[in-house]
């Protein structure tokens, strides 16, 4: 059976004299057991050559500050309000998870550019672009969400601007409301990262099964469009 050029495309790019090129004889030698089964399981090498990059890096990175963000919120809602707003761990804590939330929208940001720049989303890969924005509409949500329930003048110049821009008709009997505190915290902590952790493990899972696009080039141009034709 003859290969498609989706399939020939990724194996251009992971020979050996391509790694030498690009690291130097010694790193591609010391690296070669790494790509031979059943040793790329051994050093966890489940991406090809040429995703071996810092750009290629960033969805991963954006799931580390997710991470980052579901430890330190579990720390900060069990304690609670008055510790995170009093004790110096706690506002240390808070600042964590802060600047955790920051970090996760520039990754996220970053990460979206790299999959539209080099046309990652193309062919069937577009569901996963498009599970892509749903996480990041929750995750906004998430981030007024959060807010809300930070306790401090900053969430009420939020809760206050919020009020008049997004909640001027009650939603669920007020469940959406600034003043409801326990609402908006349980949101924050129970239900919206319950639905980006799922839509983070779908994107992995397909991300798995489709594979790594390779560099944009005449050759992956056309297995594009095998794609589109052989679905």
């Amino acid at each position: 059976m003859t290969a498609t050029p989706a399939e020939e495309a990724p194996t251009k790019w992971d020979r050996f004299n391509t790694r030498v090129a690009e690291h130097g004889r010694v790193r591609a030698v010391l690296e070669s057991f790494a790509y031979i089964r059943p040793f790329g399981g051994m050093f966890g090498k489940i991406v090809p050559f040429y995703a071996e990059s810092y750009w290629y890096a960033l969805g991963g990175l954006a799931f580390l500050m997710f991470l980052f963000l579901t430890g330190s919120g579990i720390a900060l809602a069990l304690l609670g309000p008055f510790w995170w707003l009093t004790n110096p761990v706690g506002i240390f804590l808070k600042s964590f998870h802060y600047w955790s939330a920051e970090a996760f929208f520039f990754f996220m940001l970053l990460h979206m550019l790299r999959v539209w720049a080099t046309g990652s989303f193309r062919g069937r890969r577009i569901f996963n672009w498009w599970i892509g924005i749903a996480i990041f509409t929750l995750a906004m949500g998430e981030n007024l969400f959060g807010l809300l329930a930070r306790g401090d003048w900053e969430s009420q110049f939020v809760a206050m601007h919020s009020d008049n821009m997004l909640f001027i008709q009650p939603f669920f009997f007020n469940l959406f409301s600034p003043a409801n505190f326990t609402a908006d915290l349980a949101i924050h902590i129970a239900v919206v990262p319950v639905a980006i952790f799922a839509l983070i493990l779908a994107h992995i899972v397909l991300v798995r099964q489709f594979g790594m696009h390779p560099p944009l080039t005449s050759e992956t141009e056309k297995a594009d469009d095998n794609e589109k034709v052989f679905e």
